[in-house]
């Protein structure tokens, strides 16, 4: 199997594992990828993902040999798997880590773009080298890259197919935390476990928000407040945590 999910408590560890090829997506992955975190979603008991690639590379995208001596509906039907694939990250609704190391090219880079957080290594490769093939960006990458800089240095990145190390690329505020190669992962499934223990709803409302905030309007993020706060104030965990603040100790959340 390409695709392996180990959990570890609340935490789930996502490997795509093809590191002979450095774990490029073939149609099968991109498909197992996205049932994985498709159960990822329908699993209450989960609370945090990694997700990270086998070896000493995340991925090089989509396996080129495949793109080849389609017709346009099969075409078509390949770009909607990559789309549910990349979709299905986007969907989950508790934190998703992305542990960068190697190459991070192409829907490698969508994918991590489509996560909540992003630890790399500082010589990780990070590159959209659609151009070099006579392809547009997909995966949502243009999407996903613009709102992160804006149109202008997105369009610089994409018209050139420069390849970013990951210190370069936590300058312009696409990875959120370096960390050495040999660390990534260990501190990916670190960070998960600390989100794992923080108040489960309070997260995934948080994550809505952000999700929603793409097509909303500030009166509407406004709007949607006045329903999202009372039903946390009801929360378990919203009691846990304003009791442990006034006995001064460190709270204990269930997720609920």
């Amino acid at each position: 199997m390409s695709i392996r999910s180990q959990n570890d408590g609340s935490v789930v560890t996502v490997t795509i594992d093809r590191p002979a090829k450095k774990n490029a997506l073939d149609l099968g992955m991109r498909i197992d990828l996205a049932r994985a975190f498709e159960q990822i979603k329908a699993d209450s008991s989960l609370r945090a993902v990694v997700l990270a690639g086998a070896g000493s590379d995340f991925c090089a995208g989509a396996d080129v040999r495949e793109m080849g001596g389609a017709n346009i509906a099969e075409s078509m039907a390949r770009v909607e798997i990559l789309h549910r694939m990349v979709r299905s990250v986007v969907r989950t609704d508790i934190p998703v880590i992305a542990a960068i190391r190697g190459v991070c090219v192409g829907v490698g880079w969508s994918l991590a773009l489509a996560c909540d957080y992003v630890i790399a290594a500082p010589d990780a490769r990070f590159q959209f080298a659609f151009r070099q093939i006579g392809l547009a960006p997909d995966g949502g990458a243009v999407h996903l890259l613009s709102q992160n800089l804006g149109p202008i240095r997105a369009k610089a990145l994409v018209y050139s197919g420069q390849m970013v190390t990951g210190e370069q690329a936590a300058t312009l505020g696409l990875v959120s935390e370096l960390a050495p190669a040999e660390d990534v992962v260990a501190r990916a499934q670190q960070l998960a476990a600390e989100l794992a223990s923080a108040p489960t709803l309070s997260l995934r409302m948080s994550k809505r928000q952000f999700t929603a905030a793409e097509n909303q309007t500030y009166e509407e993020a406004l709007a949607a407040e006045v329903l999202m706060q009372p039903l946390l104030v009801r929360s378990e965990d919203f009691r846990e945590g304003t009791a442990a603040f006034k006995e001064k100790r460190k709270p204990k959340f269930i997720g609920a």
